[in-house]
């Protein structure tokens, strides 16, 4: 299970210390949940009115995979081809421990103010 969580939620986590990020992993502070974070940029519109020609709107893409695809990403923009999407950026995660419950993360997030 991977989630999206914008720099900004992240951001203010970190600055109310309410989270330790050590490197790509992100531990909530009193919970037992670690999250290994992977940046990336969620596909929120596409600029100039123009068409939803690579399917990504509502999606949250890995740095990597936005790469690969042979996109390049600045701030909050990603070009594909002809194609100009905004985006925001943030974090790809997934639990460290594969056995984390879905409610547990949730739970977390929830009192952690996301």
């Amino acid at each position: 299970m991977k989630i999206f969580i914008p720099q900004e939620i992240v951001d203010r986590w970190v600055a109310s210390d309410r989270v330790d990020l050590s490197g790509e992993v992100l531990t909530f502070r009193g919970r037992p949940v670690a999250l290994r974070m992977v940046p990336g940029y969620f596909f929120d519109r596409v600029s100039g009115g123009t068409d939803d020609a690579h399917g990504l709107l509502g999606r949250a893409k890995a740095g990597a995979a936005i790469a690969a695809l042979g996109a390049e990403a600045y701030m909050n923009s990603v070009i594909l081809g002809e194609t100009a999407y905004d985006v925001e950026p943030g974090f790809l995660a997934k639990p460290i421990d594969i056995a984390c419950a879905r409610q547990v993360l949730v739970a977390t997030l929830l009192q952690a103010g996301c």
